[in-house]
């Protein structure tokens, strides 16, 4: 077994002498030898197993990422809605302290020397001025409190709607990706398709064999017609005109010769 020393120092050499005869140019052709090779292996893959792989990495990859993504969203929604509703009674409340310190200040521009509080308890005019100035820093302090928390509901807002926008192009894409992968299936399929009827080899013997078969049978019917034709067999018709019967030596001689006068007759004369 190779121990670690014995594989760092060949490491090492091995990276002095590519240094030294192709000097600092052999990081190039070791990354071109790579891309070349990686090149080489992702060609001879399937394209059915490239399209299997891309589903699986759609499904197995990007879907669990997706879900994160929507997941995180909605915690966001839920999160905004709730401070928002919590903002909307503190923003009643600062609207209710400033009314109630506006009232006592109309109070204390009076020429009135003692006030009077809800429980009927009289307070000169400079306690009176002392408790508008606690209110006062009260109400500044909360207002601060206030505006800074509504800094946070706006930018906690326009983070869930960017992260709500990244979503809706995320799932968008998504289904782009599918459609891609099913038109590429379809391309695939009508691919292989017409290879296999380009690579597959038709035997013309047997079509030459089959057109030769309905020539010979053709020849022969011609064949049986033409000897029917010659026989002029007909048995199952009756006849139309009846045979002449045969002729006696004399009629035939009479026929012949007519109405003449007789031999001698003619040689006298």
């Amino acid at each position: 077994m190779v121990s670690l020393k014995t594989a760092i120092v060949g490491g090492v050499s091995a990276l002095a002498l590519g240094t030294l005869v192709l000097g600092t140019s052999w990081v190039s052709y070791v990354r071109t030898a790579k891309n070349e090779v990686t090149t080489a292996v992702e060609d001879a893959i399937p394209m059915e197993f490239q399209l299997k792989r891309a589903k699986d990495m759609l499904e197995n990859e990007l879907e669990p990422e997706i879900r994160k993504m929507k997941h995180a969203v909605a915690e966001s929604q839920v999160e905004v809605e709730h401070l928002q509703a919590k903002l909307d009674e503190k923003a009643k409340e600062v609207r209710d302290k400033r009314v109630d310190i506006m009232d006592q200040r109309e109070e204390l521009a009076t020429d009135k020397t003692t006030f009077l509080d809800v429980n009927n308890v009289s307070y000169t005019k400079t306690e009176f001025e002392k408790d508008l100035g606690k209110r006062f820093e009260r109400f500044r302090t909360f207002e601060t409190t206030f505006k800074a928390e509504m800094k946070v509901l706006n930018a906690k807002t326009q983070a869930v709607e960017a992260n709500e926008s990244k979503v809706a192009k995320l799932l968008a894409a998504r289904e782009e990706l599918k459609l891609q992968i099913d038109e590429l299936e379809a391309r695939v399929s009508a691919l292989q398709a017409a290879e296999t009827v380009a690579e597959s080899e038709f035997d013309d013997s047997k079509l030459s064999n089959v057109k030769d078969l309905l020539d010979s049978l053709d020849a022969k019917v011609d064949v049986r017609e033409r000897e029917l034709a010659l026989e002029g067999q007909n048995t199952d018709l009756i006849p139309l005109k009846t045979e002449e019967t045969s002729k006696s030596v004399v009629d035939s001689v009479d026929a012949y010769f007519g109405n003449e006068a007789p031999f001698e007759d003619t040689a006298s004369n």
